[in-house]
């Protein structure tokens, strides 16, 4: 029996690799895989994903599709994985945006804010002194 973090970082490896290679549908966009999560029984794996919008294409309306793209695609995906871990069952994929990037983005964003705000302010401590 494999422990739980190494059976999902192969799961994550492979998913990957497979979405690289395999998948062909446009609604995907750039996707890029962030995490694979198993629950205890290992009958269910919470996939995260990261998505790179189109040109003209909101970051929301990318998002949605890139989820309808993961959803139609589970089946293969899940049959695939099967194969090649040899596992008697495969666990069911469920797709989900990872918020996590676009919550770092926004603290950088709002680093990079503070930090503008610090230069354009005088600098009242050389006068002081």
């Amino acid at each position: 029996m494999q422990r739980p973090e190494r059976l999902e970082d192969q799961v994550h490896f492979i998913l990957g690799t497979l979405v690289q290679r395999e998948l062909r549908d446009p609604d995907l966009g750039f996707a890029t895989l962030t995490a694979v999560r198993l629950s205890a029984d290992r009958g269910v794996a919470r996939v995260y994903f990261t998505v790179l919008p189109a040109p003209g294409v909101a970051q929301a309306d990318q998002d949605a599709k890139s989820l309808a793209a993961f959803q139609r695609a589970a089946g293969f995906l899940r049959t695939e994985l099967g194969k090649r871990l040899h596992l008697k069952r495969a666990p069911e994929l469920r797709f989900f945006q990872d918020a996590s990037v676009g919550e770092g983005n926004k603290m950088e964003s709002l680093f990079a804010e503070i930090e503008a705000e610090r230069k354009a302010r005088p600098e009242d401590s050389e006068e002081e002194a």
